[in-house]
C-alpha cells in the first residue's frame, strides 16, 4: 500500500521547518476527557505535509504524544499491547550512554518525572508575537492539563536560531546536511534513496518491520497498524552543550594536536576533525585542508579514498553515525545495516562566544523520528557510545566524541591519524542529557479519532 495521502502525515516528518523560533510545551493530561478536548482544539491548527511553505505561514503546529499520554487518553489495553516495548517502557539511560549528570533521575532539571509526559506540542513562528499568540492560543485551552515547565526559570523550551542563521549550532557548527533521501513511494529506489517504511508506521514489510503490524489471526492488531498508520515515533531529546568547556578544549588540545599551525587555524583544524566537517559544513574527506564554502553543503561523497582516516577520523561523528561505504562487521550487517534517522532540531540559549561559562542553559533540542526505535534510535545511540561496528576501528573501545563521557570501559582518548603517525586528544564532558522522551506523532485522522474517543 503505498503512501498518497501527504495531507495525513504531519509536516514535521515530511520536510524541515526553516522558522526562527519554536517553542516545545509538554503536558500531563489531567484526565480523559480534558486530554480529549485538548486534542478537538489542536488538531484542525495542525500542519501537514500537503501545506505549502512557500508562502511562509505566520506559525506551525505539531503533536505527540507519549504511551503514557495514550493510556491517559482512554486507549484500551487491547490495541496498547501491540506497541513495541522500547516505546511502552521508560527510555533506556543504558542504551543511550546517559550516566551520571546525564542520568534520567537528573532530567527536566527535577521539576517532573518523564512518566509524567503525556503530550508534546512543537510550534514554530516567524515572529515572537506569532509564536506567543499561538502559545496563549494551545495553554487557554489546555484548562484541566498541566504545562510541564522544565527550565530552571519555570518555562518551556524555547529555541531559536543562533545570529539569524539557520542551523548554526552552540559549538559553531552548521547542522542539517545528511539528512536520508526519503522515498515517499512505492517506485523502484533510486541510488540513495531511503524506503519510507524506515520512517513511518503501518506499512511493515517482512523486510522492513514496525510495530504495531497486522496479525490476521488478530483483529485487535489491525486497529492498532491502523491507530498508527501515517505516523512515526520521534525521540524528543533536550541536550545541554558546554560551550565554555568546548573552547576552552580546542584552545587547549589544538596546538598540542597541529603544533606547526597558527593558533585559531589549530583549533579549527581539530573542531572539524572531531565532526568530520570543517564548521561551515564542508566535509573533510573532499576538502581535508581548509574549508570551501562551495563545498559546505555537499553530502555526496563517501570514504573509499580514507581507508585510514587520515582525512576524516574514524571515530569523527558524521562517520559513526552515518558511515556510508565503510564496512561493517558481521553483527552489524545481521542487524539490519546503517540505522537511518530523520533528524529536526533548533539551538536553545543565548550564544557564548568565549571560555568562561556564563552558566546560562544552552543546547540543543533535538528529535530523531523513525519507525523502530530499537531498530534505528538505539542500534545508532550504541554505536555513537563505543565504536565498535567495523572491523577499520584500530580501537574497538573509542567513543564518538560529541557523545556523553561517561559510557563504562569506552575511551577518553579521540584518535586523529596522520601520515606520520597518529595523535590523541583526551576528550572532555561536552554534552549532558536533560531530558528524553518518545512520543507518537500520529497521522492527522488519528488526531482526530482520539480526540472523539475512539479507540477506547
Amino acid at each position: 500500500m503505498p503512501i498518497t495521502d501527504l495531507a495525513d502525515i504531519q509536516g514535521l516528518i515530511h520536510h524541515g521547518y526553516v522558522y526562527p523560533k519554536s517553542r516545545h510545551l509538554l503536558f500531563e493530561i489531567g484526565n480523559r476527557e480534558a486530554g480529549k478536548r485538548l486534542l478537538k482544539y489542536l488538531s484542525p491548527l495542525v500542519t501537514h505535509a500537503k501545506v505549502s511553505l512557500v508562502e511562509k505561514p505566520a506559525s506551525l503546529l505539531n503533536i505527540g504524544i507519549t504511551y503514557g499520554g495514550l493510556e491517559a487518553l482512554g486507549v484500551n489495553l487491547r490495541f496498547l499491547k501491540w506497541f513495541p516495548p522500547e516505546f511502552r517502557e521508560e527510555p533506556d539511560k543504558i542504551a543511550m550512554g546517559d550516566f551520571d549528570s546525564s542520568d534520567p533521575t537528573n532530567w527536566w532539571n527535577g521539576r517532573f518525572k518523564t512518566q509524567q509526559v503525556h503530550l508534546i506540542v512543537h510550534l514554530y513562528a516567524q515572529s515572537p508575537e506569532a509564536l506567543d499568540q499561538l502559545t496563549i492560543g494551545v495553554r487557554s485551552a489546555a484548562v484541566g492539563n498541566r504545562e510541564l515547565l522544565p527550565t530552571r526559570e519555570g518555562r518551556a523550551i524555547d529555541g531559536e536560531w543562533l545570529d539569524n542563521i539557520p542551523g548554526k549550532l552552540h559549538f559553531g557548527y552548521r547542522d542539517g546536511f545528511s539528512q536520508p533521501t526519503v522515498r515517499w513511494d512505492d517506485a523502484p529506489l533510486q541510488k540513495g534513496e531511503v524506503d519510507y517504511r524506515h520512517f513511518i508506521l503501518g506499512y511493515a514489510t517482512d523486510e522492513i518491520q514496525s510495530a504495531p503490524t497486522v496479525l490476521t489471526s488478530y483483529p485487535d492488531s489491525t486497529r492498532a497498524t491502523e491507530l498508527v498508520r501515517n505516523g512515526t515515533y520521534s525521540v524528543f531529546r533536550w541536550l545541554y552543550q558546554d560551550v565554555a568547556q568546548f573552547n576552552r578544549f580546542l584552545s587547549a588540545e589544538g596546538l598540542r594536536a597541529f603544533p606547526t599551525l597558527p593558533p585559531k587555524d589549530a583549533e579549527e583544524l581539530l573542531a572539524a576533525k572531531l565532526m568530520g566537517r570543517w564548521r561551515d559544513g564542508t566535509p573533510l574527506v573532499i576538502s581535508p585542508d581548509v574549508p570551501n564554502a562551495e563545498l559546505s553543503s555537499s553530502n555526496n561523497f563517501d570514504y573509499s579514498n580514507d581507508l585510514y582516516g587520515h582525512q576524516c577520523p574514524f571515530s569523527a561523528h558524521i562517520r559513526v553515525t552515518n558511515p556510508r561505504d565503510q564496512a561493517l562487521n558481521h553483527r552489524s550487517m545481521v542487524e539490519g545495516g546503517v540505522p537511518r534517522v530523520i533528524r529536526r532540531g533548533t539551538p536553545y540559549g543565548s550564544p557564548l562566544t568565549g571560555t568562561e561559562d556564563d552558566y546560562d542553559e544552552r543546547g540543543l533540542v533535538g528529535m530523531f523520528l523513525c519507525a523502530s526505535i530499537q531498530r534505528q534510535f538505539y542500534k545508532l545511540t550504541a554505536w555513537m557510545k563505543v565504536n565498535n561496528f567495523s572491523p577499520i576501528f584500530p580501537d574497538l573501545h573509542a567513543q564518538d566524541p560529541l557523545a556523553n563521557r561517561r559510557t563504562p570501559d569506552a575511551s577518553i582518548q579521540f584518535m586523529i591519524p596522520t601520515e606520520v603517525g597518529n595523535q590523541s586528544v583526551v576528550l572532555k564532558d561536552f554534552v549532558t542529557t536533560k531530558g528524553t522522551a518518545f512520543f507518537l506523532i500520529p497521522s492527522v485522522k488519528t488526531l482526530y479519532a482520539l480526540a472523539n474517543g475512539q479507540y477506547q
